[in-house]
């Protein structure tokens, strides 16, 4: 399971997303895209998450451009909820919206580790190999 945590409020997971048929090594968000998230398992799989799609369900003022998610406190006031600025936090982030893809062939040993460097993806595996992808969100 992915579980996602609002440490802020709760001391159990907001969100319970099935994944992995394996262990799973590494989780990261994108740096600058919140909305996607990277996965990589014991099973040889890399995981793309995109709830990008979930942002054409929010108010337009809490969306920035190619998906993105900010808010103008000057805008909104201080007392606003944060949970409102990414669909990890809502009560159900699937709503059918969410994509998995996995970014490796099904062949592969297991993906141990991963990074995101601006339009870059960099992995490595038991393989001995280091797979690198460019332009990987479309």
């Amino acid at each position: 399971m992915l579980c996602i945590w609002d440490v802020r409020q709760s001391k159990i997971p907001v969100s319970l997303l099935s994944a992995h048929n394996a262990e799973m090594w590494e989780v990261h968000f994108h740096p600058s895209k919140p909305d996607h998230i990277f996965t990589c398992s014991e099973d040889g799989s890399l995981w793309h998450w995109d709830a990008s799609a979930e942002a054409a369900d929010r108010p337009s003022f809490l969306i920035g451009g190619r998906g993105t998610s900010h808010l103008s406190r000057s805008t909104l006031g201080q007392s606003i909820n944060q949970s409102l600025m990414t669909p990890w936090l809502s009560s159900d982030p699937t709503k059918g919206r969410l994509e998995t893809i996995n970014l490796m062939p099904s062949y592969m040993l297991s993906v141990n580790s991963l990074d995101v460097l601006g339009e870059y993806l960099v992995c490595g595996t038991d393989s001995e190999s280091i797979y690198v992808s460019k332009n990987f969100l479309t």
